[in-house]
């Protein structure tokens, strides 16, 4: 099986030959390849050409050189060409996740506190835009060609979601709840990628209909034996691998947290390798290769 048939399987429920492996951005090409990727989330018209050459060479680089499962595409206007030209060996992620509220910036959290609890209606209001927004924003991107969907929306701080459970299941659950199903009802999957400890939100984010869930943050306590053990039966599991632990190059420490990632992951399938994260800009690209190396002795599943 290719690695896209491997993700196919994943997503459509059923155990693979190998766990597929991809992560949601690569922050390290200039570091690999000698030319940064080109990472803007708007597309530039004024340089589009120049933008469009590099960012698919750039794609095609990462794929020859690791043959990710997936590219995470973060310029929609591109979705189209990256899916004639790289389809045939990657399914095409897009990334959806303003659709909530989460994790507002240091600048926003003091009106957004008090918002909650002086102006509950209004944020009500602005949650119903948010989410409508999303909606047709996924509409686009199914429309484009996208295979599936992340909500890269950050819920948790490292010790606690960014709201009460209580608060949460007012402002934010019966809107992700809706994205979830207009995505569903494009035939897509809904990836939700967030960081933090989701201990206390995690039942209201599996009842929200999501279909994976990825980072698994253990600097937010966030266990993927536990995970797996709670909700294995209902979520595609993705990622934790400590991101930390990979901006040091201590072989042994990467190649532990490597392998209780897959040993927990993998049973029964429903497991995407991937570090807690990203490819983060920092990260030293032997750091990587290590996961990469521990990650190819464990990924096949015994048939």
């Amino acid at each position: 099986m290719t690695e896209k048939e491997c993700l196919q399987c994943v997503l459509q429920g059923t155990i693979p030959e190998k766990v597929p492996h991809f992560e949601l951005d690569f922050q390290i090409s200039q570091q690999v390849f000698g030319e940064k990727l080109p990472s803007i989330y708007k597309f530039n018209m004024e340089q589009a050409e120049p933008f469009r050459k590099a960012y698919i060479e750039g794609w095609e680089r990462i794929l020859d050189k690791y043959h990710w499962a997936a590219i995470p595409v973060n310029c929609d206007p591109l979705i189209p060409e990256m899916k004639r030209r790289f389809g045939d060996r990657a399914l095409i992620l897009c990334f959806n996740g303003d659709g909530t509220f989460w994790m507002p910036s240091g600048s926003e959290i003091m009106q957004f506190t008090i918002d909650l609890y002086e102006h509950p209606e209004e944020l009500h209001e602005r949650a119903k835009v948010k989410c409508k927004t999303a909606i047709e924003l996924a509409k686009e991107q199914a429309d484009m060609g996208a295979d599936f969907i992340c909500l890269n929306s950050d819920f948790g701080f490292n010790d606690g979601p960014f709201i009460s459970p209580a608060m949460f299941a007012e402002f934010v659950t019966p809107y992700l709840t809706e994205v979830v199903g207009a995505i569903h009802d494009l035939g897509l999957k809904a990836i939700l990628h967030s960081d933090g400890d989701l201990r206390k939100i995690l039942d209201q984010l599996v009842g929200s209909g999501i279909d994976g869930y990825q980072s698994i943050d253990p600097q937010g306590h966030m266990d993927i034996r536990e995970v797996k053990a709670q909700y294995g039966d209902r979520l595609i599991l993705m990622g934790n691998v400590m991101s930390s632990a990979l901006q040091e190059t201590n072989p042994e420490e990467i190649r532990q947290g490597v392998r209780y990632a897959m040993e927990n992951g993998m049973p029964g399938g429903k497991y995407i390798f991937s570090t807690s994260n990203c490819i983060f800009d920092g990260m030293p690209p032997e750091s990587y290769h290590i996961m990469l190396e521990e990650y190819e002795k464990l990924a096949y599943y015994k048939q």
